[in-house]
């Protein structure tokens, strides 16, 4: 609902620009804006391939965030069932590893898909190095009498680590996943077109009927572009679905 908000915002700024323009033929003088017409096009157009070039750019890294949380999320469920396992034929000692490990993951589930809005919070450097002195900590008081449990325990520890570094970078991805003031700057932009348009354009309904359809299509480009780089909250989110399941089977 936050980001359809922005959105609708950004559709009613670059509208009214373009209606600003409108109005503004009234107090110019005809002769002026006659004289003036190639010159404003020719920044229009301008302003159209850059706005047109940026929005495009924006929409691809918006996917792209998508998509790479989407696979680091997948590749974490062979990572868990694989540290299970090996804690599981490890034998009673590795009991609190594998109820430690199920509460990881439900952690994990509340950081990621807590429904706050914000987008799951990145881990503070105390936080990782708790979370990293934890994990070595549990495996060094593991005390392995056969080679097969040597094995079993340096597979799980392994597993373990990989499983906190992934999702401590799935966090950090999502921090800042364009530079500050980008879509900023692509707003103004696209009030400098509407008001170039509108300034020159012919007043009349279906003027006002196609500036309005280019507004609501760049509102739904940057509501496309915050959907897709948040992708744990929002309509267009990633199912917690399959973490539920296998929280489930752990359990």
């Amino acid at each position: 609902m936050k980001y359809l908000k922005r959105a609708i915002v950004v559709g009613s700024v670059t509208f009214g620009a373009s209606v600003v323009g409108m109005l503004l033929q009234v107090l110019i003088p005809p002769e002026v804006l006659t004289a003036s017409k190639s010159t404003v096009g020719a920044m229009v157009g301008i302003v159209g391939l850059l706005l047109a070039l940026v929005l495009g750019l924006l929409i691809w890294t918006a996917f792209a965030v998508f998509t790479t949380q989407q696979s680091e999320a997948f590749s974490l469920a062979p990572v868990v069932a694989e540290v299970d396992l090996a804690l599981e034929q490890y034998g009673g000692p590795a009991a609190t590893g594998r109820a430690a490990f199920r509460a990881a993951l439900l952690r994990s589930r509340a950081r990621f898909f807590d429904n706050s809005g914000d987008g799951p919070q990145p881990f503070t450097f105390a936080q990782m190095r708790a979370t990293f002195a934890g994990v070595d900590g549990y495996f060094e008081s593991l005390k392995p009498a056969t080679d097969t449990e040597k094995r079993l325990l340096t597979k799980a520890w392994d597993g373990a680590r990989k499983f906190q570094d992934t999702q401590m970078l799935m966090a950090r991805q999502l921090a800042n996943p364009f530079p500050p003031h980008v879509l900023n700057i692509v707003v103004a932009w696209a009030t400098a077109l509407f008001l170039g348009n509108g300034l020159v354009a012919a007043t009349n309904a279906v003027t006002v009927v196609a500036h309005l359809a280019g507004a609501i299509s760049i509102a739904t480009a940057i509501f496309l572009i915050l959907e897709l780089s948040h992708p744990y909250n929002g309509f267009i989110r990633l199912s917690p679905e399959g973490l539920d399941l296998m929280i489930e089977a752990l359990g």
